[in-house]
């Protein structure tokens, strides 16, 4: 991590709230009297979407006045948006704290403000005074904990090192802190001896760096620049100097373009010098294929790559027409049955393997480091996706399904989750969207129609297979709603990687696949619970009275038998047992859809740092359960129809037949009572139109789980899986009629 990095952490986390008890907070309020941190500023708005600055207007960098902040953070300016949930960090430059929390005395023009110290928080030192570069460094509360020599000269140094001083790794930091105060002569050794960075800052604005260079070292870079590079910067110009660097013509352009490529963010006026400086082209387009250090060679591969993404997606009939505008004048719909896609699956899987042979390249560009190549990014997933589902999930019994879906196939949910993850804007949302149906769907469809022929002639497990077994003290359960099989290896990769050990168990879930019904079923108090009717939540009751089981009653049940309930941020008494929830999965996924994927990074790193909090308080053991998984289509599961009068409720992807009605839908026994019996939409579809996010029927994606025990010891009986897995299934306690055995 450089001095860069944990800058904007601190930043970020000085946004942190409970989410259970209090609203996120409006802003962050980054207050600079003396203006130590404002060359950062253009590198900050580079990378930093939400990051808005009090100055004169400009709105191409996100400045202005206070009241115009105030629209800002009201949603009132349409040009300046953010991620939903991010919080803006406003930076105050010559403000101080203290001048905000004088409300009476605070000067007119930064009144607009003022009543954001109570909506907002403050970035600020814990004793409440601005953060200056040398308190940052210093400081052993929320600084970098660094020996800094304290007189008016090292001050002065940090200051003029600013940019070169966010480069350096902190670990480099404080190694050298540890042998010695850091003085001013190690920070000028930071600026001086560094004539490539000098002529890149140059580059990319030649009057802000003009003025910080003193005459001497003015002189040495043009001396340096007649002698390594062939250029003049007295008489040639950044433009000129900015073509050379991308023509690279000689060795020492192309050390700097390493520089540049290293840090972009740090010489961010040089994207457009870059742009401007690009020769004319000679010849067409087959003798200038794009290179690297012209901006504009960039995205105009991504605008090849966005209609090549369109094409396969594009909807095209079967017969005869064409183009959309054919569809529409004779009379028919690109949604409706008779048109297919442009490509058949395997064209489509063939044309996206080719458009990453041309385009993978670009993701080891610069541009794509700046996320400015966010659809090649994005490539790489599908044509994972593609490679993926060549593959069909099939097998003679559920327990061969499972088998490959361990082994390999849920790789392909994953590569789907991360293409769209990849992409933000609306645009290539929808061709990334588009191209993953095209490949991602049918292999679902065909998948989940196998699995429910399968589970007609073999269903899938009931009450007489627990589905948790033995919990000893110490161990506390980490209830996470939704967890579907890719996400848990996520979450498995990341702990492994921290040196937790993890075990594993694979198990079908209760069914239909939604909380209501699945949730007690892996609860340690499943046994004191059925079913007589399913209701319109799917849930079971309690045995004792036949009370419909509560969120209190089940709490009510575990208190009962000896475990501890904790909120989301408890860590209770680790001698005993506990019963712990996270459901921000599920709960996402039916609020966003396919909006759950770019969550995905944020949700595991949650779950894994719940997962450490809890070994670190004592507990012996964590062991994750789950209830189900999910489908998550983009562009939608399909719609299939069954009329209400049929059934007595009726969700997306389950319904409770009512006992005289015939429905010619797959239909199996509700788990907490077999005399209830459910239907599910065949394949992939639901019964409710429009949702891109469902579970409750009945595919490997919603049915097949794992649950995930950590330790913090590495004992061998807990390394069976990191010793000897090699990409097969490991660890199945006790499986379902022997389906799955651990391999040899």
């Amino acid at each position: 991590m450089t001095v860069f990095d944990s800058l904007l952490t601190a930043l970020e986390r000085a946004a942190d709230h409970n989410r259970d008890d209090a609203v996120a907070p409006a802003a962050v309020l980054w207050p600079d009297e003396k203006r130590e941190w404002e060359r950062l500023v253009p590198r900050l708005r580079v990378l930093v979407p939400h990051f808005l600055v009090l100055g004169q207007y400009e709105l191409a960098s996100r400045t202005g006045p206070a009241i115009w902040l105030r629209c800002v953070l009201a949603g009132k300016v349409p040009a300046v948006t953010w991620q939903s949930g991010t919080v803006p960090i406003i930076y105050l430059p010559g403000v101080s704290r203290a001048t905000l929390r004088a409300t009476e005395d605070c000067p007119n023009e930064l009144k607009p403000l003022a009543e954001l110290q109570y909506r907002g928080v403050f970035w600020s030192q814990s004793n409440g005074k601005d953060w200056t570069i040398t308190a940052y460094l210093q400081t052993n509360h929320g600084g970098l904990q660094l020996k800094i020599a304290k007189d008016q000269a090292t001050a002065s140094a940090t200051r003029r090192a600013l940019e070169k001083l966010m480069e350096l790794p902190v670990a480099e930091l404080r190694a050298k802190s540890a042998s010695g105060e850091l003085n001013s002569h190690y920070f000028h050794l930071l600026i001086s001896d560094d004539p490539v960075d000098d002529l890149l800052s140059w580059l990319a604005d030649r009057e802000a760096a003009r003025q910080r260079m003193e005459h001497d070292r003015w002189e040495a870079l043009c001396s340096d620049c007649l002698k390594n590079y062939g250029f003049d910067p007295k008489s040639d110009g950044p433009l000129v100097g900015a073509e050379h660097l991308g023509l690279q013509t000689k060795t020492a352009w192309k050390t700097a373009w390493n520089r540049f490529a290293s840090a972009p963010s740090r010489y961010s006026g040089l994207i457009e010098q870059l742009r401007r400086a690009k020769p004319k082209e000679k010849g067409g387009p087959l003798f200038n294929q794009p290179e690297e250090f012209w901006p504009q060679d960039n995205e105009a591969a991504e605008a090849d790559l966005r209609e090549g993404l369109r094409q396969i997606g594009e909807p095209r009939m079967k017969h005869g027409l064409n183009t959309d505008k054919e569809i529409k004048e004779g009379g028919g719909s690109t949604s409706d049955p008779c048109f297919i896609r442009f490509s058949s699956v395997a064209e489509a899987r063939k044309r996206l393997h080719e458009l990453e042979e041309r385009h993978k390249q670009r993701r080891g560009w610069v541009w794509a480091r700046m996320k400015l190549a966010p659809l090649a990014d994005a490539l790489e997933h599908l044509a994972k996706l593609a490679e993926s589902t060549r593959t069909p999930l099939a097998g003679a019994t559920i327990g061969d399904m499972a088998r490959l879906y361990t082994e390999a196939g849920w790789r392909a949910d994953a590569a789907a989750l991360d293409a769209v993850a990849a992409v933000s804007s609306a645009p290539d949302r929808d061709v990334v969207s588009a191209a993953v149906a095209q490949v991602y769907s049918p292999w679902l469809r065909d998948a989940a129609e196998l699995f429910q022929e399968r589970a007609m002639h073999e269903p899938l497990p009931g009450r007489t297979f627990a589905r948790l077994s033995e919990v000893p003290s110490g161990t506390c359960l980490l209830f996470a709603d939704g967890l579907r099989y890719d996400l848990a290896q996520k979450v498995k990769a990341a702990l492994e990687a921290k040196q937790i050990v993890v075990q594993l168990k694979h198990q079908f879930v209760a069914l239909p696949s939604v909380t209501p019904t699945a949730k007690p079923a892996v609860s340690p108090v499943a046994d004191k619970l059925t079913g007589t009717a399913a209701g319109e939540e799917f849930r079971p009751c309690l045995a004792a009275d036949q009370k419909e089981l509560t969120i209190e009653r089940f709490r009510n049940l575990l208190a009962a038998d000896g475990y501890q309930v904790l909120g989301v941020s408890d860590h209770g008494e680790p001698a005993g047992r506990a019963w712990t929830e996270f459901g921000d999965v599920d709960k996402t996924g039916h609020e966003k859809g396919v909006g759950l994927a770019r969550r995905i990074p944020e949700l595991v790193a949650s779950l894994v740092e719940r997962v450490e909090s809890l070994l670190s308080a004592g507990w012996r053991e964590v062991r994750i359960v789950t209830d189900h998984g999910w489908l998550l289509v983009p562009k939608g599961l399909p719609k299939t129809d069954l009329p209400k009068y049929l059934t007595a409720t009726r969700w997306g992807r389950c319904a409770v037949v009512k006992p005289a009605a015939t429905v010619d839908l797959p239909c199996f026994a509700w788990f907490w009572s077999d005399d209830v019996r459910i239907a599910c939409p065949p394949g992939i579809d639901s019964f409710i139109a429009g949702k891109e996010y469902g579970h409750g029927g009945l595919s490997l994606q919603e049915c097949w789980c794992r649950s995930l025990r950590f330790r913090l010891e590495r004992s061998r009986q807990f390394l069976r899986e990191s010793s000897r897995s090699n990409g097969r299934v490991y660890g199945v306690e006790s499986g379902w009629k022997g389906a799955l055995r651990t391999a040899r």
